[in-house]
């Protein structure tokens, strides 16, 4: 739900509330006004009667006549004066009607010819309830008016005002960190968005900024190691063919080669996770993983033997993939090298495709390694067998995110780790 239809809804539920309580409060207040009026009409209608008894009526015969030519004036003789005027509602039947419907009474005492009498003086009203009805009723259209109004007023101000702020939503959606132009977001006249179009406009542009840097650092740094090392790695190899080396000398040179072997595939993998982190360009293609996978197991064919591997393959036959087929190649190799790398002597590996998942199965120690590290690049620890630089789950984790794939970590007794990417 937008945020204008959400604001909109938390208001109409406000305002139902208050509708809802505001009918029985105009319900009260109404009927006070209403009683007030009434009670008022009665008080002068008595003082008309009291001037009537005064002036026009000389027996009791009189008082009989009038109450049968008004019904709603009545005299009732006392055996003594009465105290001091009462109102009060009485439900009587209504001849022309036909129902019984509520009065309004006014009992005073009024004293007539030295007599004392009990005077009352009626007046229909309307029933409580067929006022509260026609309330709910009047409450009832404001509040359609009220909703209708602003169902109309809400599309009116997504469409107008809001205008500016789907303009920058649809800026920053089509925004790619690498576009070689600044960004330039359209200019608004609510103070708010214009805030908002500049701080973003700043933010988003000095990020372009330090992107272009770091990714020139990167590369240069890659291809300025890369020289150096290409050099080292040629002289040790001239040494170690040199005539009259002693066995000594090739006991020193033979860790430099070591070394220098590591670190130009140290300086290769931090240039690759430096790509896939900035979420460069990779042309795609159709990969057939599949394909891949038995390319990937034929390479690492003599360390299988190496190591007296058992291995175990169950391949769907065709499972093409929109990606790029180093990388795909890099995520194979990587999952495959780490299973070997860390078995057990005469251990196995098992690797299994279908259309949903990938699964690389190798066993090893008989406990579960800790799955919040496995994927921590240069991760510490005893699990890191030696020369390893401790990126190649990093890269396939990294490669994974970059397709939208999911790879984790699982453990099954006895000592068996598996590596599953879920592709799709």
């Amino acid at each position: 739900m937008k945020l204008l239809a959400r604001t909109t809804v938390y208001f109409l539920i406000y305002a139902s509330v208050v509708a809802g309580a505001g009918t029985f409060v105009y319900y009260g207040f109404i009927r006070k006004i209403y009683y007030a009026y009434v009670d008022r009409t009665l008080s002068r209608r008595k003082l008309r009667v009291d001037k009537a008894l005064r002036l026009h009526l000389r027996t009791p015969a009189d008082l009989e006549f009038w109450h049968r030519l008004d019904h709603n004036v009545e005299f009732k003789a006392l055996k003594q004066p009465g105290s001091r005027p009462v109102f009060s509602v009485r439900m009587m039947y209504n001849e022309l009607t036909g129902t019984v419907v509520p009065y309004r009474q006014l009992a005073a005492p009024v004293m007539f010819q030295g007599r004392p009498y009990r005077l009352e003086l009626r007046t229909t009203m309307l029933d409580s309830q067929e006022l509260l009805a026609r309330i709910v009723q009047a409450g009832a259209l404001l509040f359609g008016a009220l909703l209708v109004g602003l169902l109309v007023l809400q599309h009116v101000l997504a469409r107008r005002l809001w205008a500016p702020f789907y303009r920058t939503l649809g800026e920053l959606q089509r925004y790619k960190l690498d576009q070689p132009e600044p960004v330039h977001l359209a200019p608004a006249r609510i103070p708010e968005f214009k805030e908002l179009n500049t701080a973003l406009g700043r933010l988003l542009n000095r990020n372009q900024r330090i992107y272009r840097r770091q990714r020139e650092f990167t590369e240069n740094a890659a291809h300025e190691l890369q020289t150096p090392l290409a050099i080292l790695r040629t002289k040790l190899d001239m040494l170690v063919q040199a005539p009259g080396l002693t066995e000594e000398q090739a006991g020193h040179i033979e860790p430099l080669l070591d070394v220098t072997q590591r670190l130009t595939h140290l300086s290769r993998s931090l240039l690759l996770l430096a790509h896939l982190d900035q979420q460069l360009f990779f042309p795609t293609e159709t990969v057939d993983l599949a394909a891949a996978i038995r390319t990937q197991l034929g390479h690492l064919r003599e360390q299988l033997a190496a190591t007296h591997l058992r291995l175990e393959t169950d391949l769907a036959p065709d499972l093409p993939l929109a990606a790029n087929r180093s990388l795909i190649d890099i995520l194979v190799s990587n999952l495959l090298s780490n299973a070997i790398r860390h078995n057990v002597p005469g251990g196995e590996v098992r690797v299994q495709l279908t259309p949903e998942l990938l699964v690389v199965e190798n066993t090893g120690r008989p406990r579960a390694l800790p799955a919040d590290q496995l994927f921590v690049r240069f991760r510490p620890g005893p699990e890191r067998p030696p020369g390893s630089v401790g990126l190649g789950l990093a890269i396939a984790r990294q490669i994974c995110e970059t397709y939208g794939f999911l790879l984790s970590y699982h453990y099954e007794e006895p000592g068996r780790h598996q590596l599953r990417v879920r592709l799709g």
